[in-house]
């Protein structure tokens, strides 16, 4: 008997994390989908982002992670991770003083993110900034 809960545990953990891996690689490729899009301060809709806004709106609408409106909010949400255990789709925070930016880590070394009104949501190396904080928000 013992071995059959057992099992049905293993069963279950394995279940979310295949589930928490399909919703992150569901958000990387919506985000991806955005690519291209204007950057607009205060923004949290496809018309125009900032970068918590991008976070907060992928995460909402690809994986139905509830998310608050600015990165220093966003830093405390999920559980923090090492750079050597990022998957794609955690989040990426960067800090001036305080955190002042975040992107998503889409793999292969790379975010994407809204970067600034010059560039757009566009995809960067995850280190081309320092790295404050690394955060698992799907699945965590």
């Amino acid at each position: 008997r013992s071995t059959l809960s057992s099992s049905s545990a293993a069963s279950d953990v394995y279940k979310r994390q295949a589930n928490a891996k399909a919703k992150r690689e569901e958000a990387v490729k919506y985000a991806l989908g955005f690519v291209g899009s204007r950057y607009t301060y205060g923004g949290a809709s496809p018309s125009g982002f900032d970068c918590s806004g991008f976070t907060q709106y992928i995460l909402r609408n690809s994986a139905g992670v509830s998310m608050p409106r600015n990165s220093a909010s966003q830093s405390s949400v999920g559980t923090q991770i090492d750079a050597s255990q990022m998957e794609p789709g955690d989040l990426v925070f960067y800090s001036r003083g305080g955190i002042d930016h975040v992107a998503m880590y889409i793999g292969d070394g790379k975010v994407v993110h809204a970067a600034n009104e010059r560039m757009g949501v566009t995809t960067a190396a995850w280190n081309y900034r320092a790295p404050a904080k690394i955060m698992r928000v799907i699945g965590a």
